[in-house]
Protein backbone atom coordinates (compact mmCIF):
# COMPACT_ATOMS: atom_id res chain seq x y z
CA UNK A 1 0.00 0.00 0.00
CA UNK A 2 1.41 3.47 -0.88
CA UNK A 3 2.88 5.58 1.87
CA UNK A 4 0.17 7.02 4.17
CA UNK A 5 -2.56 5.74 1.78
CA UNK A 6 -4.11 3.84 4.66
CA UNK A 7 -5.12 7.21 6.16
CA UNK A 8 -7.77 7.47 3.45
CA UNK A 9 -9.53 4.39 4.78
CA UNK A 10 -9.32 5.67 8.34
CA UNK A 11 -10.93 8.89 7.10
CA UNK A 12 -13.78 7.02 5.40
CA UNK A 13 -14.36 4.78 8.43
CA UNK A 14 -14.38 7.72 10.86
CA UNK A 15 -16.61 9.81 8.59
CA UNK A 16 -19.26 7.09 8.52
CA UNK A 17 -19.22 6.94 12.31
CA UNK A 18 -19.62 10.72 12.48
CA UNK A 19 -23.28 10.49 11.45
CA UNK A 20 -24.04 8.14 14.36
CA UNK A 21 -25.41 10.80 16.77
CA UNK A 22 -28.37 11.45 14.46
CA UNK A 23 -29.37 7.79 14.37
CA UNK A 24 -29.27 6.94 18.08
CA UNK A 25 -32.05 9.41 18.98
CA UNK A 26 -35.70 9.91 18.14
CA UNK A 27 -35.48 13.71 18.18
CA UNK A 28 -32.41 15.65 17.09
CA UNK A 29 -31.74 18.28 19.80
CA UNK A 30 -31.22 21.47 17.79
CA UNK A 31 -32.88 24.88 18.07
CA UNK A 32 -34.31 25.65 14.62
CA UNK A 33 -34.15 22.11 13.24
CA UNK A 34 -37.70 21.09 14.24
CA UNK A 35 -39.08 24.20 12.54
CA UNK A 36 -37.24 23.43 9.29
CA UNK A 37 -38.46 19.83 9.34
CA UNK A 38 -42.03 20.97 10.09
CA UNK A 39 -42.04 23.43 7.18
CA UNK A 40 -40.57 20.79 4.86
CA UNK A 41 -43.50 18.57 5.90
CA UNK A 42 -45.88 21.41 5.02
CA UNK A 43 -44.25 21.54 1.56
CA UNK A 44 -44.70 17.80 1.20
CA UNK A 45 -48.34 17.74 2.34
CA UNK A 46 -49.57 21.10 1.11
CA UNK A 47 -51.63 19.59 -1.67
CA UNK A 48 -53.01 16.84 0.59
CA UNK A 49 -56.08 18.73 1.84
CA UNK A 50 -57.87 15.50 2.73
CA UNK A 51 -55.41 14.47 5.46
CA UNK A 52 -53.93 17.87 6.34
CA UNK A 53 -56.58 20.49 5.54
CA UNK A 54 -55.13 23.28 7.68
CA UNK A 55 -51.83 23.51 5.80
CA UNK A 56 -53.53 24.63 2.60
CA UNK A 57 -56.04 26.83 4.44
CA UNK A 58 -53.53 28.89 6.40
CA UNK A 59 -50.24 28.59 4.52
CA UNK A 60 -48.96 29.01 0.98
CA UNK A 61 -45.80 28.03 -0.90
CA UNK A 62 -43.30 30.81 -1.50
CA UNK A 63 -41.86 29.52 -4.79
CA UNK A 64 -39.41 32.36 -5.42
CA UNK A 65 -35.73 31.27 -5.56
CA UNK A 66 -34.78 32.62 -2.16
CA UNK A 67 -31.89 31.16 -0.19
CA UNK A 68 -33.08 28.60 2.40
CA UNK A 69 -34.78 26.42 -0.21
CA UNK A 70 -32.29 23.58 -0.53
CA UNK A 71 -32.65 21.91 2.88
CA UNK A 72 -36.44 22.22 2.86
CA UNK A 73 -36.72 20.96 -0.71
CA UNK A 74 -34.46 17.95 -0.12
CA UNK A 75 -36.34 16.96 3.02
CA UNK A 76 -39.72 17.41 1.31
CA UNK A 77 -38.61 15.07 -1.50
CA UNK A 78 -37.24 12.53 0.96
CA UNK A 79 -40.58 12.59 2.80
CA UNK A 80 -42.22 10.94 -0.19
CA UNK A 81 -40.24 7.83 0.75
CA UNK A 82 -39.52 8.06 4.49
CA UNK A 83 -41.11 9.64 7.60
CA UNK A 84 -40.23 13.28 8.39
CA UNK A 85 -37.84 12.54 11.26
CA UNK A 86 -35.94 10.03 9.12
CA UNK A 87 -35.74 12.59 6.28
CA UNK A 88 -34.19 15.05 8.72
CA UNK A 89 -31.58 12.48 9.77
CA UNK A 90 -30.73 11.67 6.15
CA UNK A 91 -30.30 15.38 5.38
CA UNK A 92 -27.98 15.93 8.35
CA UNK A 93 -26.02 12.77 7.59
CA UNK A 94 -25.56 14.06 4.06
CA UNK A 95 -24.39 17.43 5.39
CA UNK A 96 -21.75 15.82 7.63
CA UNK A 97 -20.40 13.58 4.87
CA UNK A 98 -20.52 16.41 2.31
CA UNK A 99 -18.52 18.68 4.60
CA UNK A 100 -15.94 16.08 5.65
CA UNK A 101 -15.24 14.75 2.17
CA UNK A 102 -15.45 18.25 0.69
CA UNK A 103 -12.70 19.51 3.00
CA UNK A 104 -10.58 16.48 2.16
CA UNK A 105 -11.20 17.08 -1.56
CA UNK A 106 -10.14 20.71 -1.22
CA UNK A 107 -7.08 19.91 0.90
CA UNK A 108 -5.85 17.29 -1.55
CA UNK A 109 -6.61 19.58 -4.49
CA UNK A 110 -4.21 22.18 -3.10
CA UNK A 111 -1.64 20.04 -1.22
CA UNK A 112 -1.86 16.43 -2.50
CA UNK A 113 0.99 15.36 -0.23
CA UNK A 114 -0.64 16.71 2.95
CA UNK A 115 -3.87 14.71 2.96
CA UNK A 116 -3.42 13.73 6.61
CA UNK A 117 -4.22 17.33 7.58
CA UNK A 118 -7.73 16.88 6.18
CA UNK A 119 -8.49 15.11 9.49
CA UNK A 120 -8.78 18.62 10.92
CA UNK A 121 -12.19 18.60 9.22
CA UNK A 122 -13.63 16.39 11.97
CA UNK A 123 -13.62 19.36 14.36
CA UNK A 124 -16.27 21.20 12.34
CA UNK A 125 -19.47 19.23 11.53
CA UNK A 126 -20.98 19.64 15.03
CA UNK A 127 -20.27 23.34 15.34
CA UNK A 128 -22.50 25.90 17.05
CA UNK A 129 -24.34 26.92 13.87
CA UNK A 130 -25.23 23.34 12.93
CA UNK A 131 -26.32 22.61 16.52
CA UNK A 132 -28.56 25.67 16.34
CA UNK A 133 -30.26 23.91 13.47
CA UNK A 134 -29.14 26.26 10.69
CA UNK A 135 -29.57 23.46 8.18
CA UNK A 136 -29.46 25.55 5.02
CA UNK A 137 -26.44 27.53 6.16
CA UNK A 138 -24.68 24.28 7.04
CA UNK A 139 -25.38 22.85 3.59
CA UNK A 140 -23.88 26.00 2.07
CA UNK A 141 -20.78 25.61 4.24
CA UNK A 142 -20.47 21.99 3.10
CA UNK A 143 -20.74 22.99 -0.57
CA UNK A 144 -18.05 25.68 -0.33
CA UNK A 145 -14.98 23.35 -0.28
CA UNK A 146 -16.33 21.44 -3.29
CA UNK A 147 -16.74 24.73 -5.17
CA UNK A 148 -13.23 25.93 -4.35
CA UNK A 149 -11.66 22.51 -4.90
CA UNK A 150 -13.23 22.26 -8.36
CA UNK A 151 -12.19 25.80 -9.25
CA UNK A 152 -8.62 25.21 -8.05
CA UNK A 153 -8.23 22.00 -10.05
CA UNK A 154 -9.57 23.58 -13.26
CA UNK A 155 -8.23 27.11 -12.82
CA UNK A 156 -5.69 26.78 -15.63
CA UNK A 157 -8.10 25.23 -18.16
CA UNK A 158 -11.71 26.38 -17.66
CA UNK A 159 -13.64 24.17 -20.08
CA UNK A 160 -17.39 24.26 -20.90
CA UNK A 161 -17.87 21.20 -18.68
CA UNK A 162 -16.20 23.03 -15.81
CA UNK A 163 -18.48 26.06 -16.45
CA UNK A 164 -21.59 23.89 -16.07
CA UNK A 165 -20.32 22.20 -12.90
CA UNK A 166 -19.17 25.35 -11.11
CA UNK A 167 -22.39 27.21 -11.88
CA UNK A 168 -24.56 24.32 -10.72
CA UNK A 169 -22.62 24.11 -7.44
CA UNK A 170 -22.87 27.86 -6.91
CA UNK A 171 -26.62 27.86 -7.60
CA UNK A 172 -27.05 25.06 -5.07
CA UNK A 173 -25.03 27.14 -2.63
CA UNK A 174 -27.29 30.14 -3.32
CA UNK A 175 -30.37 28.04 -2.61
CA UNK A 176 -28.73 27.02 0.67
CA UNK A 177 -27.70 30.33 2.20
CA UNK A 178 -26.51 33.71 1.04
CA UNK A 179 -23.46 33.90 3.35
CA UNK A 180 -21.53 30.83 2.08
CA UNK A 181 -22.60 31.75 -1.45
CA UNK A 182 -21.16 35.27 -1.13
CA UNK A 183 -17.98 33.96 0.49
CA UNK A 184 -17.58 31.35 -2.27
CA UNK A 185 -17.58 34.11 -4.88
CA UNK A 186 -15.25 36.25 -2.75
CA UNK A 187 -12.86 33.32 -2.33
CA UNK A 188 -12.85 32.58 -6.06
CA UNK A 189 -12.16 36.25 -6.73
CA UNK A 190 -9.19 36.33 -4.37
CA UNK A 191 -7.77 33.08 -5.69
CA UNK A 192 -8.30 34.27 -9.27
CA UNK A 193 -6.35 37.48 -8.67
CA UNK A 194 -3.61 35.65 -6.77
CA UNK A 195 -3.02 33.08 -9.50
CA UNK A 196 -3.19 35.26 -12.61
CA UNK A 197 0.03 35.21 -14.62
CA UNK A 198 1.31 37.31 -17.51
CA UNK A 199 1.70 34.27 -19.77
CA UNK A 200 -1.77 32.85 -19.00
CA UNK A 201 -3.90 35.95 -18.45
CA UNK A 202 -6.01 35.45 -21.59
CA UNK A 203 -7.00 31.94 -20.51
CA UNK A 204 -7.52 33.20 -16.96
CA UNK A 205 -10.03 35.78 -18.19
CA UNK A 206 -12.37 32.98 -19.29
CA UNK A 207 -13.44 32.68 -15.66
CA UNK A 208 -15.21 36.06 -15.86
CA UNK A 209 -17.92 35.10 -18.39
CA UNK A 210 -18.14 31.63 -16.84
CA UNK A 211 -19.14 33.11 -13.46
CA UNK A 212 -21.19 36.02 -14.82
CA UNK A 213 -24.53 34.14 -14.45
CA UNK A 214 -24.01 34.21 -10.67
CA UNK A 215 -24.90 37.93 -10.50
CA UNK A 216 -28.49 37.33 -11.62
CA UNK A 217 -30.04 35.94 -8.45
CA UNK A 218 -28.25 38.32 -6.04
CA UNK A 219 -29.33 41.33 -8.11
CA UNK A 220 -32.93 40.11 -8.09
CA UNK A 221 -32.79 39.35 -4.36
CA UNK A 222 -31.41 42.71 -3.23
CA UNK A 223 -33.70 44.66 -5.53
CA UNK A 224 -36.66 42.79 -4.01
CA UNK A 225 -35.51 42.98 -0.38
CA UNK A 226 -34.15 46.51 -0.24
CA UNK A 227 -31.59 47.70 2.27
CA UNK A 228 -30.94 46.14 5.64
CA UNK A 229 -32.84 47.73 8.49
CA UNK A 230 -31.21 46.33 11.62
CA UNK A 231 -27.66 45.76 12.78
CA UNK A 232 -25.94 44.92 16.05
CA UNK A 233 -22.24 44.63 16.84
CA UNK A 234 -19.91 42.96 19.30
CA UNK A 235 -17.18 44.77 21.24
CA UNK A 236 -13.77 44.07 19.72
CA UNK A 237 -12.53 42.22 22.82
CA UNK A 238 -15.52 39.89 22.70
CA UNK A 239 -15.02 39.15 18.99
CA UNK A 240 -11.29 38.55 19.51
CA UNK A 241 -11.80 36.14 22.40
CA UNK A 242 -14.51 34.25 20.55
CA UNK A 243 -12.34 33.80 17.47
CA UNK A 244 -9.09 32.87 19.22
CA UNK A 245 -10.88 30.31 21.41
CA UNK A 246 -12.72 28.89 18.38
CA UNK A 247 -15.98 29.50 20.22
CA UNK A 248 -17.92 28.34 17.17
CA UNK A 249 -16.92 24.76 18.06
CA UNK A 250 -18.82 24.88 21.36
CA UNK A 251 -22.24 23.30 21.37
CA UNK A 252 -24.15 22.03 24.37
CA UNK A 253 -22.19 23.20 27.40
CA UNK A 254 -18.99 25.00 28.49
CA UNK A 255 -17.34 21.68 29.28
CA UNK A 256 -16.59 21.42 25.57
CA UNK A 257 -14.27 24.45 25.76
CA UNK A 258 -11.22 22.21 26.17
CA UNK A 259 -11.80 20.80 22.70
CA UNK A 260 -12.21 24.22 21.06
CA UNK A 261 -9.06 25.57 22.71
CA UNK A 262 -7.08 22.45 21.83
CA UNK A 263 -8.05 22.85 18.18
CA UNK A 264 -7.14 26.55 18.30
CA UNK A 265 -3.67 25.72 19.67
CA UNK A 266 -3.24 22.97 17.08
CA UNK A 267 -4.13 25.34 14.24
CA UNK A 268 -1.72 27.96 15.62
CA UNK A 269 1.16 25.44 15.72
CA UNK A 270 0.45 24.25 12.18
CA UNK A 271 0.21 27.82 10.87
CA UNK A 272 3.55 28.77 12.45
CA UNK A 273 5.26 25.65 11.10
CA UNK A 274 3.86 26.30 7.63
CA UNK A 275 5.01 29.93 7.70
CA UNK A 276 8.48 28.94 8.92
CA UNK A 277 9.13 25.95 6.69
CA UNK A 278 7.04 26.85 3.68
CA UNK A 279 7.48 30.61 3.37
CA UNK A 280 10.32 32.03 5.47
CA UNK A 281 12.85 29.24 4.86
CA UNK A 282 12.15 28.99 1.13
CA UNK A 283 11.82 32.78 0.83
CA UNK A 284 9.30 32.55 -1.98
CA UNK A 285 5.56 32.45 -2.39
CA UNK A 286 3.60 29.73 -4.14
CA UNK A 287 0.11 29.80 -5.63
CA UNK A 288 -1.15 27.79 -2.63
CA UNK A 289 -0.26 30.70 -0.34
CA UNK A 290 -3.30 32.49 -1.76
CA UNK A 291 -5.35 30.45 0.72
CA UNK A 292 -3.41 32.04 3.58
CA UNK A 293 -4.18 35.51 2.20
CA UNK A 294 -7.81 34.44 1.81
CA UNK A 295 -7.90 33.28 5.45
CA UNK A 296 -6.51 36.65 6.58
CA UNK A 297 -9.12 38.48 4.50
CA UNK A 298 -11.93 36.43 6.02
CA UNK A 299 -10.62 37.23 9.49
CA UNK A 300 -10.90 40.92 8.62
CA UNK A 301 -14.43 40.34 7.31
CA UNK A 302 -15.29 38.61 10.58
CA UNK A 303 -14.10 41.52 12.73
CA UNK A 304 -15.70 44.22 10.57
CA UNK A 305 -19.07 42.51 10.22
CA UNK A 306 -22.06 43.12 12.50
CA UNK A 307 -23.50 40.21 14.45
CA UNK A 308 -26.98 40.77 13.02
CA UNK A 309 -28.14 42.63 9.94
CA UNK A 310 -31.51 42.69 8.19
CA UNK A 311 -33.16 39.33 8.78
CA UNK A 312 -29.91 37.50 9.57
CA UNK A 313 -28.71 36.72 13.08
CA UNK A 314 -25.60 35.17 14.66
CA UNK A 315 -23.52 36.45 11.74
CA UNK A 316 -20.30 36.61 13.79
CA UNK A 317 -20.60 32.96 14.74
CA UNK A 318 -21.22 31.99 11.12
CA UNK A 319 -18.33 34.04 9.74
CA UNK A 320 -15.89 32.77 12.37
CA UNK A 321 -16.04 29.31 10.75
CA UNK A 322 -14.63 30.22 7.37
CA UNK A 323 -11.06 31.38 8.14
CA UNK A 324 -10.34 28.09 9.91
CA UNK A 325 -11.88 25.99 7.14
CA UNK A 326 -9.95 27.73 4.38
CA UNK A 327 -6.65 27.50 6.21
CA UNK A 328 -6.77 23.69 6.05
CA UNK A 329 -5.80 23.43 2.33
CA UNK A 330 -2.91 25.88 2.86
CA UNK A 331 -1.30 24.13 5.83
CA UNK A 332 1.96 22.35 5.00
CA UNK A 333 4.23 21.91 8.04
CA UNK A 334 6.46 19.48 6.08
CA UNK A 335 6.74 16.88 8.78
CA UNK A 336 8.59 13.61 8.35
CA UNK A 337 6.81 10.30 7.96
CA UNK A 338 6.88 9.45 11.67
CA UNK A 339 5.81 12.96 12.68
CA UNK A 340 2.91 12.80 10.22
CA UNK A 341 1.82 9.46 11.65
CA UNK A 342 1.94 10.92 15.16
CA UNK A 343 0.02 14.00 14.04
CA UNK A 344 -2.57 11.82 12.37
CA UNK A 345 -2.97 9.77 15.55
CA UNK A 346 -3.57 12.96 17.55
CA UNK A 347 -6.20 14.17 15.07
CA UNK A 348 -7.99 10.80 15.07
CA UNK A 349 -8.00 10.76 18.87
CA UNK A 350 -9.46 14.29 19.04
CA UNK A 351 -12.10 13.36 16.45
CA UNK A 352 -13.07 10.27 18.46
CA UNK A 353 -13.31 12.27 21.70
CA UNK A 354 -15.46 14.90 20.00
CA UNK A 355 -17.74 12.21 18.58
CA UNK A 356 -18.16 10.57 21.99
CA UNK A 357 -19.05 13.96 23.47
CA UNK A 358 -21.74 14.52 20.83
CA UNK A 359 -23.17 11.02 21.31
CA UNK A 360 -23.42 11.53 25.07
CA UNK A 361 -25.27 14.82 24.74
CA UNK A 362 -27.57 13.67 21.94
CA UNK A 363 -28.61 10.68 24.03
CA UNK A 364 -29.19 12.82 27.12
CA UNK A 365 -31.16 15.57 25.38
CA UNK A 366 -33.28 13.12 23.38
CA UNK A 367 -34.96 12.10 26.64
CA UNK A 368 -35.61 15.73 27.53
CA UNK A 369 -37.14 16.41 24.11
CA UNK A 370 -39.42 13.39 24.54
CA UNK A 371 -40.61 14.66 27.96
CA UNK A 372 -41.34 18.08 26.48
CA UNK A 373 -43.35 16.62 23.59
CA UNK A 374 -45.31 14.28 25.89
CA UNK A 375 -47.33 17.30 27.04
CA UNK A 376 -48.75 17.68 23.51
CA UNK A 377 -50.05 14.12 23.16
CA UNK A 378 -53.66 15.15 23.93
CA UNK A 379 -53.82 17.69 21.09
CA UNK A 380 -56.30 16.64 18.43
CA UNK A 381 -54.92 16.29 14.89
CA UNK A 382 -55.52 19.16 12.46
CA UNK A 383 -55.76 21.78 15.18
CA UNK A 384 -54.24 25.23 15.74
CA UNK A 385 -52.00 25.86 18.70
CA UNK A 386 -49.57 28.27 20.34
CA UNK A 387 -46.56 27.19 22.43
CA UNK A 388 -45.58 29.64 25.19
CA UNK A 389 -42.17 28.80 26.64
CA UNK A 390 -40.87 30.31 29.85
CA UNK A 391 -37.73 28.19 29.68
CA UNK A 392 -35.91 27.22 26.50
CA UNK A 393 -32.95 25.28 27.88
CA UNK A 394 -32.76 21.60 28.70
CA UNK A 395 -32.39 20.65 32.34
CA UNK A 396 -28.89 19.30 31.86
CA UNK A 397 -27.72 21.83 29.28
CA UNK A 398 -27.61 25.56 28.67
CA UNK A 399 -28.63 24.89 25.07
CA UNK A 400 -32.14 26.14 24.08
CA UNK A 401 -33.43 22.86 22.65
CA UNK A 402 -37.10 23.58 23.44
CA UNK A 403 -37.36 26.76 21.34
CA UNK A 404 -39.07 25.08 18.37
CA UNK A 405 -39.34 21.52 19.67
CA UNK A 406 -43.17 21.70 19.58
CA UNK A 407 -42.93 21.56 15.77
CA UNK A 408 -42.10 17.85 16.00
CA UNK A 409 -45.61 17.31 17.44
CA UNK A 410 -47.07 19.76 14.91
CA UNK A 411 -45.86 17.82 11.91
CA UNK A 412 -46.99 14.47 13.30
CA UNK A 413 -50.53 15.74 13.93
CA UNK A 414 -50.87 18.19 11.02
CA UNK A 415 -51.12 21.17 13.37
CA UNK A 416 -50.82 24.83 12.53
CA UNK A 417 -48.27 26.38 14.87
CA UNK A 418 -49.01 30.09 15.03
CA UNK A 419 -45.49 30.65 16.34
CA UNK A 420 -43.97 29.35 13.09
CA UNK A 421 -41.36 32.06 12.61
CA UNK A 422 -40.43 30.89 9.09
CA UNK A 423 -43.95 31.36 7.76
CA UNK A 424 -44.07 34.91 9.14
CA UNK A 425 -41.23 36.17 6.89
CA UNK A 426 -40.35 35.99 3.20
CA UNK A 427 -37.03 34.15 3.50
CA UNK A 428 -38.37 30.59 3.52
CA UNK A 429 -40.42 28.31 1.23
CA UNK A 430 -43.63 28.53 3.29
CA UNK A 431 -45.52 31.55 4.60
CA UNK A 432 -48.84 32.41 6.16
CA UNK A 433 -51.50 33.51 3.72
CA UNK A 434 -52.21 37.23 3.72
CA UNK A 435 -55.88 36.40 4.34
CA UNK A 436 -55.05 34.41 7.49
CA UNK A 437 -52.26 36.24 9.35
CA UNK A 438 -51.07 34.66 12.60
CA UNK A 439 -52.63 35.98 15.83
CA UNK A 440 -50.29 38.10 17.97
CA UNK A 441 -48.02 35.93 20.09
CA UNK A 442 -44.75 37.73 20.71
CA UNK A 443 -46.08 40.50 23.00
CA UNK A 444 -47.96 38.17 25.30
CA UNK A 445 -46.28 39.51 28.43
CA UNK A 446 -47.40 43.12 27.87
CA UNK A 447 -51.16 42.60 27.92
CA UNK A 448 -51.99 38.90 28.32
CA UNK A 449 -55.75 39.33 28.81
CA UNK A 450 -56.32 41.27 25.59
CA UNK A 451 -54.11 39.00 23.52
CA UNK A 452 -55.54 35.74 24.90
CA UNK A 453 -59.07 37.02 24.34
CA UNK A 454 -58.19 37.83 20.71
CA UNK A 455 -57.24 34.20 20.14
CA UNK A 456 -60.84 33.03 20.42
CA UNK A 457 -61.80 31.06 17.33
CA UNK A 458 -58.21 31.03 16.06
CA UNK A 459 -56.36 29.01 18.70
CA UNK A 460 -57.57 25.56 19.73
CA UNK A 461 -54.74 24.78 22.19
CA UNK A 462 -52.10 26.61 24.16
CA UNK A 463 -49.06 24.78 25.51
CA UNK A 464 -47.24 26.51 28.35
CA UNK A 465 -43.85 25.20 29.37
CA UNK A 466 -42.63 25.80 32.94
CA UNK A 467 -44.79 28.85 33.50
CA UNK A 468 -43.94 30.35 36.93
CA UNK A 469 -46.49 29.89 39.70
CA UNK A 470 -48.80 32.90 39.95
CA UNK A 471 -47.95 34.30 36.52
CA UNK A 472 -50.76 36.70 35.37
CA UNK A 473 -50.99 34.78 32.11
CA UNK A 474 -52.45 31.77 33.94
CA UNK A 475 -55.54 33.75 34.97
CA UNK A 476 -56.11 35.01 31.43
CA UNK A 477 -55.72 31.54 29.99
CA UNK A 478 -58.06 30.11 32.62
CA UNK A 479 -60.87 32.43 31.51
CA UNK A 480 -60.74 31.33 27.90
CA UNK A 481 -59.08 27.88 27.96
CA UNK A 482 -59.54 24.75 30.07
CA UNK A 483 -56.49 23.15 31.62
CA UNK A 484 -56.62 19.55 30.35
CA UNK A 485 -53.18 18.12 31.19
CA UNK A 486 -50.21 18.93 33.35
CA UNK A 487 -47.04 16.87 33.29
CA UNK A 488 -43.39 17.58 33.99
CA UNK A 489 -43.73 21.36 33.62
CA UNK A 490 -45.84 21.33 30.47
CA UNK A 491 -49.48 22.42 30.75
CA UNK A 492 -51.93 21.97 27.87
CA UNK A 493 -54.93 24.30 27.62
CA UNK A 494 -57.93 23.72 25.33
CA UNK A 495 -60.27 26.47 24.10
CA UNK A 496 -63.52 26.71 26.08
CA UNK A 497 -65.62 28.39 23.36
CA UNK A 498 -66.90 26.45 20.34
CA UNK A 499 -64.20 26.27 17.70
CA UNK A 500 -64.75 28.25 14.55
CA UNK A 501 -63.61 26.95 11.17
Amino acid sequence: MPRMAWSRWIFVFLALFYVLPFWIVDYIPTVDGPCHTYNAWILRQHGNAEDFPLFQRYLEINAKPYPNWLGHGVMALLMFAVPPLVAEKILLSGYVLLLLFGLRYLARSVRPDQGWLSFLAFAFPYNLTSQFGFYNFSLGVALLPWILGLWWRRRASPTPGFAVKINLLLWLCWLSHIVPFALSLLAIGVLWLATIRRETWRRHLRHVPILLPQVILPLWYFSAQGAATRASRWPFEMALGYFLNMGVLLSFSPDHLWFARTMAVLFAVLVLLTLWRGVYRDRRLREEDAFFLLGLLLIVVYFLSPNAVGGGTMLKMRLSLFPWLLLIPWLSPRLGRRAQAAGLAVLVLLAALNLSYQIRWYHRLDGEMARFLAGLESVRPNSRFVPLLFEHNGRSSQFPIYTHAADYAALEKGLVNWDNYEAAVDFFPTRFRASTPPPPVQRIGADPETLVASWQGRVDYVYTWRMPFGDPLAQSLGRHFARISDQDGGVLWEARSPLQP
